[in-house]
């Protein structure tokens, strides 16, 4: 959750999630929620690639001193939700930030590979559950516990690796913890999520 300083929460104090770090540009809010809301039924929506170019410079700004990973992996879609929608809005907030990391291959000021990896055939969600929004903190953690599994390969590549999950917008964390433990499970050294947007206290589902 977002603090005022770069102490832990008293959650994450109590039970550490299975991720590292989440990254977000923006907290959850009036109007970021709306675009996001509406990049859900527009791929095209103009405001995502100045939104991804803000997370980006966040993403930049998040790793001084310390490895980034070296792997991407669009939060996957259930194929039901996959066929239903069109695409998957993870995938294309992972191409965007691809390219700007690219256009980065001069500057030392970041520690980000300008040819990092994006990989959508490593994990897939096994269950199709009902839209988050719907369901208040309890539900989702019991509804995604175990949503998603990694390929027979993933094993061989993730091993010993740093992954960058990345997702439009992270509520309860939840789903950020569930695919976090599959990739570890599989091997990950370690797992952050970069989002668009974080909830914060005032507006996180309770």
């Amino acid at each position: 959750m977002p603090l005022s300083s770069n102490s832990l929460c008293a959650n994450c104090q109590i039970k550490p999630p299975a991720y590292n770090r989440c990254i977000a540009a923006f907290s959850y809010q009036e109007p970021i929620d709306k675009i996001i809301v509406r990049l859900k039924s527009d791929p095209y929506a103009a405001e995502i690639k100045q939104l991804c170019a803000l997370l980006a410079q966040r993403i930049f700004l998040s790793y001084p001193h310390t490895a980034p990973p070296q792997l991407v992996i669009p939060l996957p879609l259930h194929w039901r939700k996959m066929t239903q929608r069109g695409f998957n809005q993870s995938q294309i907030i992972s191409s965007l930030l691809a390219n700007y990391f690219s256009q980065q291959k001069t500057s030392t000021t970041t520690l980000i590979d300008p040819e990092i990896k994006i990989r959508n055939d490593l994990c897939y969600r096994i269950s199709n559950s009902q839209p988050q929004h719907t369901l208040d903190k309890k539900q989702r953690a019991k509804t995604v516990r175990k949503g998603f599994a990694t390929t027979p390969q993933a094993a061989s590549i993730l091993r010993g690796l740093s992954v960058a999950v990345v997702d439009d917008v992270v509520t309860t964390g939840a789903t950020a913890n569930a695919i976090a433990a599959a990739l570890r499970n599989a091997g990950a050294n370690k797992v952050d999520i970069w989002c668009l947007a974080r909830t914060s206290w005032n507006n996180s589902p309770q």
